[in-house]
């Protein structure tokens, strides 16, 4: 257990969680129709007006940028709605509580633009604030899918409150004491490239995180290590799906096969009967770079089984 606590808090140290892969860097992001602030949030809106909502919620210290394949996949058949969080991609960051301020002003968002019944698909942190959406009010949503985000931080799911407590003061202050300059050489040399398994997605991914303040991710991710949404998953009345990424090179050291992975996502989200995984192979933390044939396809699947 040791070991799994110890490199989930590697993985998630800036984004969540060498090799190299025949992936290709997803395209720059397409001219938003529209930009908006709405609170904390920076909203970009992409595809068709009219079309069923989707909002895409990007991990720690990421922007829509990590979305933009999935925002030109699905921008003929859905109005899309690409958030920005606050102290990432350059915005500026905001005061704690950081889970209850965004989620508030996501759902000021979705009554002042006239969004309804959005899916929310996530990416990390991005994954877990759609659970707690589907959480808060399963009512104002279709669905909600979360890539390799989970109602609590792999590896200290067996930990009391007061430990998850120390252990994201821990790990956020350690995050957020670093200059600008070693966060994005940490992100360059021990973070990026064991979420990816192609340099050049490295070598393109690193300077858009170096765009976030490394105070504010270190905050977010004190924020993400202390929570626990479990005891609430049973207010999730919408699909959820859990997007399980599996890379043996790298997964291999702690799940002896994707299986595995995916069994362990799916005892951390028990409390929701309805929740089902999905398996990406060949995939790390970056399911939207490394796989984004098999992530695309299991998007369209799980959208194309709501009503």
């Amino acid at each position: 257990m040791k070991s799994l606590i110890a490199a989930s808090a590697l993985a998630m140290s800036a984004l969540w969680f060498p090799s190299s892969a025949n992936a290709e860097t997803p395209p720059a992001l397409p001219r938003a129709v529209q930009s908006f602030d709405a609170g904390s949030l920076h909203v970009d809106v992409y595809g068709t007006p009219g079309k069923p909502a989707l909002v895409f919620i990007p991990g720690l210290a990421c922007g829509p940028w990590e979305w933009s394949r999935e925002i030109a996949h699905f921008s003929p058949s859905y109005a899309i709605y690409a958030l920005t969080l606050p102290g990432f991609d350059g915005r500026p960051a905001i005061d704690t509580p950081l889970f209850q301020t965004v989620t508030s002003d996501f759902w000021t968002m979705l009554d002042a633009h006239g969004i309804t019944q959005p899916v929310v698909v996530g990416h990390s942190l991005g994954g877990t604030l759609a659970i707690a959406l589907a959480e808060q009010h399963a009512e104002k949503l279709r669905g909600a899918v979360a890539v390799e985000g989970l109602p609590v931080f792999p590896g200290v799911d067996k930990m009391t409150a007061q430990q998850r407590t120390a252990a994201a003061a821990r790990f956020g202050s350690m995050m957020g004491a670093t200059t600008p300059q070693q966060f994005e050489a940490t992100e360059r040399t021990a973070v990026i490239p064991n979420y990816v398994r192609s340099k050049s997605d490295v070598d393109a991914i690193v300077p858009l995180v170096a765009k976030s303040d490394p105070k504010a991710a270190g905050a977010w991710m004190a924020a993400d290590i202390a929570s626990d949404l479990r005891p609430g998953l049973h207010a999730v009345t919408v699909p959820l799906l859990e997007v399980v990424p599996y890379d043996a090179s790298f997964d291999g050291a702690m799940f002896a096969g994707a299986q595995m992975k995916a069994a362990y996502y799916a005892s951390l989200l028990a409390g929701d009967p309805t929740a089902r995984t999905a398996i990406v192979p060949g995939s790390r933390h970056f399911a939207m770079y490394d796989q984004p044939a098999e992530l695309d396809g299991a998007l369209d699947t799980f959208l194309s089984g709501l009503h």
